[in-house]
């Protein structure tokens, strides 16, 4: 018997000095999801050992610096994009669904996503229309509502989610289009949303580990977090 609890307490005390030894992964992601992504980042930290060094910006730049650096071992972000416009990965697991929504600054009355037709809307924000992912979802949207010509006169680009967010909340454009997951994080700073649910091709945001570095430990751990229960979690607080 105390052989037995021994061994197990061998076992544990391996396990832990395993975690202990913080492994280190580099994690390049949508510039739209860096608050769910930063508190993943915790998660897989203090519960699975690895550290995520972080970088964010438009899945464009994202990929650039996939290739252009060979440093990045793991990308967060829209599936479609990503499929088409490489690289190649080991293997992916689904985080969740990506959601459009319609943002506006404090002070405006904004009813339905037709105002931004109106005038009460005179300046539109929208991110990168083919580089980031709620770019196109926008332009997808208001192509199939039949709006693009009402807005094009409006429409201020930006790099990303998180620049229109920032125009929005210093009142330098009335609306502009977000994701549900940055839009939750900023509430206070913002008039209101409209989620969308419609008028564009679903959204699914994956993580994938790069071919070449599937293998390590940073890797094993990384996959454990980002499978697990409160990794969902996670997801599911921020909108996914």
């Amino acid at each position: 018997m105390n052989r037995k609890i021994l061994t197990l307490t061998i076992v544990f005390i391996m396990l832990t000095a395993s975690y202990a030894q913080t492994s280190e992964i580099v994690v390049a992601s949508g510039a739209g999801f860096r608050k769910m992504v930063v508190d993943v980042s915790k998660t897989c930290e203090k519960d699975y050992g690895v550290k995520m060094n972080m970088s964010f910006g438009n899945l464009g730049q994202v990929i650039a610096q996939i290739k252009n650096t060979g440093l990045v071992e793991a990308v967060i972000g829209d599936e479609r994009f990503l499929s088409k416009a490489g690289p190649e990965f080991a293997e992916s697991h689904l985080i969740g669904k990506g959601k459009l929504v319609l943002i506006w600054r404090k002070g405006l009355d904004i009813k339905s996503v037709e105002d931004i037709t109106t005038d009460k809307v005179g300046k539109l924000a929208i991110p990168n229309l083919q580089k980031a992912i709620y770019g196109r979802a926008g332009s997808e949207f208001l192509a199939s509502k039949g709006m693009t010509e009402a807005v094009k006169d409006k429409l201020l680009v930006v790099a990303t989610v998180p620049q229109v967010t920032s125009y929005i909340v210093t009142g330098e454009v009335d609306a502009g289009f977000s994701n549900l997951t940055d839009t939750l994080g900023s509430l206070d700073k913002i008039g209101g949303y409209i989620l969308i649910e419609d008028g564009y091709k679903e959204i699914n945001i994956i993580t994938g580990i790069i071919k070449g570095f599937e293998n390590t430990d940073a890797a094993a751990y990384y996959r454990r977090c980002i499978t697990s229960a409160e990794v969902k979690e996670i997801a599911k607080k921020h909108g996914m």
